[in-house]
C-alpha cells in the first residue's frame, strides 16, 4: 500500500502524540477518549482506518515542501478534528440520555485541535476562512443530503460531510505558500472522498436503511424503484444481487475516478488510495454479476449440481 507503508513511521508517531494528550485529559475523558481513538487507530486490527483522513498532509506535501514536522502537526489536527465529528455524529444517532458525556469529549477533543492549529497559523492567516467554510458545508450536507439527494442530483456534495478534513491539504499549500492550488487539490480531495463515501454506503447499506440515515446505493434503488412505499431490505437486496444495480453504481465510482486519474495536478499517493477504494467496489461488483450470470446460465443444470441426494 505505497499510500500508507512509506508514511507508517510518521503515524506511529502522531497516534503516540494523540495518545499522551488525550491522556492529560480529566478523569473519565482519559479512559473514554483513549478508548475512543482505539476505534480509528490505524494500528489496532479492528479499527476503522480512515487512511485519508491521517495521510491527507503527507500527500500533499509530495508535491510541497514544508518541513517534517508541520505535516506532523497538520495530521494530529486531523485526528483530533475526525474525533470530535464522528462524535458529533454518535450524538446525532443517540438518545439524549447519552449526550452529556460525548458531547464534553467532544469539546475537549475541539480544544486539542484548535490548540494545534493556533500554533502553526496566525490569527491574520487566510486558513482561518478556509475553516469556516469547511465547518459550513460539513453542517449543509448534515441536514441537507437526503432533502436533494445529493448521489443523484450533484455527485461532488456527498463528500462534504468529510469537508473539515480539507483543513489538512489546504493547510500544507498555505505554509509551502502555493494558495494557487487550493481549489484544485479540495476537488481531488472531494472527489476521493466521494469514492470512500460509495464503498461505505455499499457496506452500511442495511443499517443505514433500518436507521433512516443516507445511504448513495439506497438513494441509487430508490432512483430505480419509483415507489412511494418504504423500501424493504428483500427489495434492495434483489435491485443489488439480481438486477444488476451494481454494475451502474461501479460505473459512477469508475466516472468520479476517472476525474482523479485525468485531473491537472497528480498526487500519486491520493490517486492510489482511490484506486484501490475503487477497486474494491468493482470486485464486488464482478462477484455479484458473475454469480448472477452463472444462475443464470447454469440453470436447472446449476442446481442439481449443488443439489445433495440423501
Amino acid at each position: 500500500m505505497n499510500y500508507f507503508d512509506p508514511y507508517r513511521t510518521e503515524l506511529q508517531l502522531v497516534f503516540s502524540e494523540a495518545k499522551r494528550r488525550i491522556a492529560h485529559f480529566p478523569e473519565p475523558f482519559n479512559e473514554s477518549g483513549l478508548a475512543y481513538l482505539r476505534k480509528f487507530d490505524v494500528f489496532e486490527r479492528e479499527s476503522s482506518k480512515n487512511y485519508i483522513c491521517y495521510l491527507l498532509p503527507y500527500w500533499i506535501n509530495e508535491t510541497s515542501s514544508i518541513p517534517i514536522d508541520q505535516c506532523r502537526m497538520l495530521s494530529l489536527s486531523n485526528v483530533f478534528s475526525m474525533l470530535y465529528y464522528f462524535l458529533q455524529d454518535d450524538v446525532m444517532d443517540e438518545t439524549p440520555a447519552a449526550w452529556k458525556e460525548q458531547l464534553a469529549l467532544a469539546h475537549l477533543c475541539h480544544f486539542e485541535m484548535e490548540a494545534i492549529l493556533r500554533e502553526l497559523f496566525a490569527a491574520s492567516s487566510p486558513f482561518w476562512g478556509y475553516r469556516q467554510r469547511y465547518m459550513n458545508e460539513w453542517a449543509s450536507a448534515v441536514v441537507q443530503e437526503d432533502k436533494h439527494d445529493y448521489f443523484m442530483t450533484d455527485i461532488v456534495q456527498v463528500a462534504k460531510k468529510a469537508s473539515p478534513l480539507k483543513l489538512a491539504s489546504t493547510g500544507v499549500l498555505l505554509l509551502a505558500n502555493r494558495p494557487e492550488k487550493i481549489a484544485s487539490v479540495e476537488e481531488l480531495v472531494d472527489y476521493s472522498l466521494v469514492l470512500l463515501q460509495m464503498a461505505d454506503d455499499l457496506t452500511d447499506w442495511e443499517d443505514d436503511l433500518t436507521e433512516g440515515n443516507y445511504n448513495c446505493l439506497i438513494s441509487l434503488i430508490r432512483a430505480k424503484r419509483q415507489s412511494i412505499h418504504p423500501l424493504q431490505a428483500s427489495e434492495a437486496e434483489s435491485y443489488i444481487y439480481d438486477r444488476s444495480l451494481m454494475t451502474e453504481y461501479c460505473n459512477r465510482g469508475k466516472e468520479v475516478f476517472g476525474i482523479l486519474n485525468n485531473a491537472e495536478i497528480g498526487i500519486a499517493p491520493l490517486l492510489s488510495f482511490s484506486y484501490f477504494i475503487y477497486e474494491g467496489i468493482a470486485g464486488f461488483t464482478n462477484r455479484v454479476e458473475n454469480t448472477r450470470r452463472t444462475l443464470l446460465s447454469g440453470g436447472f443444470d446449476y442446481v442439481l449440481s449443488n443439489f445433495q441426494y440423501k
